[in-house]
């Protein structure tokens, strides 16, 4: 991927029959994509599907959600996943909800 040097716009791949050129939308910049960029090697932007792609082995272990040091009510663990929820009307507070990191049991504080 490279930026346009005039704006910092991404370049976008343009070919023509006889070469193929990198160029910008925004203020027109173009120059040779160069013979190291062939057909194959360009990969159009897939739509997005709304879905989180990992490649690699440790997909398992990522982790998106804060955490925060609370005793679990369950194992006693004291590590645990939080997120807020609105269950009730949106004048009332929202809840806190709490899930373990080891036992993975959920639990809720109203706040």
């Amino acid at each position: 991927m490279k930026f346009c040097p005039k704006c910092g716009t991404r370049l976008k791949l343009k070919l023509e029959k006889s070469r193929s050129l990198l160029f910008c939308e925004k203020c027109g910049f173009q120059e040779n994509a160069g013979s190291s960029s062939s057909r194959a090697d360009v990969t159009e932007p897939e739509e997005n599907s709304g879905e989180l792609k990992v490649v690699g082995d440790k997909e398992e272990k990522i982790q998106t959600m804060p955490t925060t040091t609370i005793e679990c009510p369950k194992c006693g663990h004291n590590t645990a996943f939080w997120w807020f929820l609105q269950t009730r009307s949106g004048d009332e507070p929202p809840t806190q909800f709490f899930r373990c990191q080891k036992c993975e049991h959920t639990w809720r504080q109203y706040s």
